[in-house]
């Protein structure tokens, strides 16, 4: 069904986090999320909404620097331009600038959005696989925090009905032994218990010592133990350890996906549309790991509700997301102090309920 846009929107929006849950990795400290929200419109007046999660030590991105690319490129790119299917779009996108992945996803999510919308169906209806499941079950990330700390925070996500939890590692100065052991000792074997170095760990020898010290906890699987730009490091770990290896920092596109499944790099894929630079990349990638044989999971950058309707919709719909094997990052309910769009999300006994209505199913709050 083709589309016409007639007008792109962007605007900055703010979103306050719990502080005494924010995220701190290897790489830094997420207290803050300004991130830009943009509107694409059609002929008809229907509305498709994206997100960006602009997090410049992340991704190099600014939410500032994405309302300019959108104002002086994007809008001027697309207005009055006619489109067959969303996944047209990211194409011209990828041709005028480089970079900026998640800004170039939330034009591409709310191309989807909107093209779902004028056929009065969902998004997941429209490119599953099987027909999504009602909720996904969520996995918490647990920050680099000391040991009091990463217990307080696995407790409360257990009391939350959350049954994976996600440590981030790696960080000089905590003794993750220790933090991996009060979870254990306190909450006993039940959790599903992941770690995240977030690229911490800079040899081989580093990353295999570091994980082989946290196997007596019983961990389900490791994420992103080497830099993002050392795909073959990961690749040579994965060979040395008895557990399955999480890829995310280092794959980015369909392309970092293609040289790590020619290495063998990784057992599992990491994938959500702002890293991958489009839900139409993220549709991609899962087909692409899936015929490798690999799993896909959904990771997170903080998105709101907001960038987590879009994420929700692949691991609910898709079959390359085993979600009752490997929980997702789907965990927005648990840092911000309040929903991005109407309707929330709804996180229940730790699964996030599948939004239900047309697009992606859900209309932020700050337009």
């Amino acid at each position: 069904m083709s589309f016409q846009i007639t007008r792109v929107k962007a605007r900055i929006a703010n979103y306050t986090l719990h502080q005494n849950r924010i995220i701190i990795t290897s790489i830094g400290k997420h207290d803050a999320s300004r991130y830009l929200n943009v509107t694409l419109t059609d002929e008809q007046g229907t509305q498709g909404y994206g997100e960006a999660a602009t997090v410049i030590i992340w991704s190099g991105e600014a939410a500032e620097t994405g309302l300019w690319i959108v104002e002086n490129i994007v809008a001027p790119l697309l207005k009055g331009s006619h489109f067959d299917h969303p996944s047209d779009i990211l194409p011209l996108l990828e041709k005028a600038f480089q970079g900026n992945p998640f800004l170039k996803a939330s034009i591409d999510m709310a191309a989807w959005d909107l093209w779902a919308k004028r056929q009065g169906k969902s998004v997941g209806t429209l490119i599953g696989d099987r027909e999504p499941v009602e909720s996904v079950p969520t996995r918490f990330s647990i920050g680099a925090y000391s040991v009091e700390d990463t217990l307080r925070l696995a407790v409360e996500s257990w009391e939350a009905g959350i049954r994976t939890l996600k440590i981030k590692t790696g960080v000089p100065g905590l003794d993750d032994v220790a933090r991996l052991k009060a979870v254990r000792e306190r909450l006993g074997d039940e959790p599903v218990l992941t770690i995240d170095a977030n690229g911490a760990y800079h040899t081989e020898d580093q990353a295999v010592a570091a994980i082989e010290a946290l196997l007596p906890f019983n961990l389900t699987l490791v994420e992103q133990p080497t830099p993002r730009d050392r795909i073959g490091m990961m690749a040579r770990v994965k060979q040395r350890v008895d557990v399955p290896i999480l890829a995310d920092e280092s794959i980015f596109t369909p392309g970092h996906l293609e040289e790590a499944l020619d290495c063998d790099a990784l057992d599992l894929l990491s994938l959500y549309p702002g890293k991958n630079g489009g839900f139409t990349n993220s549709l991609k990638m899962a087909k692409m790991a899936q015929q490798a044989g690999k799993h896909c999971v959904i990771g997170s950058n903080m998105e709101t509700d907001l960038g987590q309707a879009a994420m929700v919709c692949l691991a609910a719909s898709l079959t390359a997301f085993p979600v009752e094997q490997y929980a997702s990052d789907l965990m927005t309910s648990m840092i911000y102090t309040a929903s991005s769009t109407t309707p929330p999300i709804e996180l229940k006994n730790g699964r996030l309920v599948t939004p239900q209505g047309d697009g992606f199913g859900v209309v932020p709050l700050q337009m």
